[in-house]
């Protein structure tokens, strides 16, 4: 793999994202169809999905703005993002481990379903992801004040984003903070200036938003009565009659609390009425196991094409786990807990990881025990979480495997199948009827 270059798998995946991106060209795919209308407002200034954060609807309104709306504007800069989170990616792969190892975990995220759908169409997540990464490497290269400016963009792209602010904060209690460290003035300085720019950023662009946009949480009916008595020539009441007005009213957020405030009580009332049948959960475990519906994927878009007896799936796009790297989460976490007992204060990728898996996976396998089973049948939260089975791949073989030739003829094994299993259920079906 010494000839093949991070720019080259770059090159390679932008071409794949933007062959597939054009179909369809009339319609839209999964959330879509909340996404494109709600950019189409922000280009007009006019609030729409309260309950989501602005910023990367807002940048899908200058897309449309500069390209016209359709197809390519929606899709296109989502595309970028997920190229960027790549290399993102990839340096923080080399921060860990040598150029190689890190060249092939970028390779197994690429080539993952769920990652390259999710990167080719216009939902949210993908440029969340892209500043978490971003985030992620600037703190690990000790940038702090610019790593709470890309967590902030992030948090503003999606707030889940946040859950990558989780990985930095329990990595640096875990490696770095004693208290004695925590005593030092100059750590407390850097603490302060890196949340003051988080807030800054977060919380500002949210002010922002609320001043240029004035989303609102509801409506408000105001309701007045009067009464008109009626009188003849002579001045005696023959009638009333009772006027009724009524003034409806947008209950205007105004400042970032408010708005975290209608989210939190939004999501908290919508979870319990996504329960719709068995056969559309995929809990946490669903994620990371063979069981359930784990190899039974949620089906975004699906065209079929019928001439006479023969039918043709022409497009199908599918949220599907990819099991060469999701189901390395539990094989990571045993390594890793393995490795830290023996070598102590040495091993500084295996509590990277691990912090990664707590703050992106142990919260969604928490809430998909609490909910059961309501909130549990998107798999696409597994999103978060994906780029850490990748990294952890190449530490677990070097963990088992001493030979570096048979670790490479492994990892080369394992690149294959993972490209096979990805153009299987490649969104042009290539493999499937």
């Amino acid at each position: 793999m010494s000839k093949f270059q991070i720019s080259h798998l770059l090159l390679l995946s932008l071409a794949l994202h933007l062959f597939v991106i054009p179909f369809p060209q009339d319609g839209f795919i999964f959330d879509e169809v909340y996404y494109v209308p709600a950019a189409e407002k922000a280009l007009l200034l006019q609030p729409a999905n309260t309950e989501q954060n602005p910023l990367a609807k807002i940048m899908i309104a200058i897309s449309i703005k500069i390209f016209g709306d359709y197809w390519f504007a929606w899709r296109f800069p989502i595309v970028l993002t997920g190229i960027v989170s790549l290399y993102a990616f990839y340096l923080i792969a080399k921060h860990f481990m040598n150029e190689r190892y890190a060249l092939f975990a970028t390779a197994m995220l690429s080539f993952d379903v769920i990652f390259f759908i999710h990167g080719s169409i216009f939902v949210l997540d993908m440029p969340s992801i892209c500043f978490g990464l971003i985030g992620i490497y600037l703190y690990l290269i000790k940038k702090y004040s610019w790593s709470a400016v890309s967590f902030g963009i992030s948090f503003l792209m999606y707030a889940v984003g946040l859950l990558f602010l989780g990985v930095v904060i329990i990595y640096h209690i875990i490696t770095h903070q004693t208290f004695n460290e925590f005593k030092n003035k100059l750590n407390q300085k850097k603490l302060t200036v890196f949340l003051l720019v988080l807030l800054l950023i977060s919380g500002g662009g949210l002010w922002i938003y609320d001043i240029v946009y004035k989303p609102t949480s509801g409506t408000i009916v105001y309701v007045s009565f009067g009464i008109n008595k009626i009188v003849d020539k002579n001045g005696n009441p023959v009638t009333t009659q009772t006027i009724t007005q009524s003034i409806t009213k947008g209950i205007v957020l105004t400042n970032p609390i408010e708005n975290l405030a209608f989210s939190l009580n939004y999501f908290a009332t919508l979870s319990p009425n996504l329960n719709t049948s068995a056969a559309q959960y995929r809990p946490p475990w669903d994620w990371i196991l063979p069981i359930g519906n784990s190899l039974n994927p949620p089906h975004y878009l699906t065209v079929v094409v019928t001439s006479g007896a023969i039918s043709q799936i022409t497009i199908d796009w599918v949220s599907q786990i990819t099991p060469f790297v999701e189901y390395f989460l539990i094989p990571i976490v045993i390594i890793a807990i393995i490795r830290i007992n023996r070598a102590k204060y040495d091993d500084k990728t295996g509590p990277f990881l691990l912090s990664w898996i707590i703050s992106t996976y142990v919260p969604f396998l928490i809430l998909g025990i609490y909910a059961y089973p309501h909130w549990t049948n998107f798999n696409y939260y597994m999103l978060y979480t994906i780029p850490v089975c990748a990294l952890g791949i190449p530490y677990v073989w070097s963990s088992l495997v001493k030979d570096e030739k048979k670790i490479k003829a492994i990892m080369f094994v394992q690149l294959i199948l993972t490209v096979i299993f990805f153009f299987y259920f490649f969104p042009i079906p290539l493999i499937r009827g």
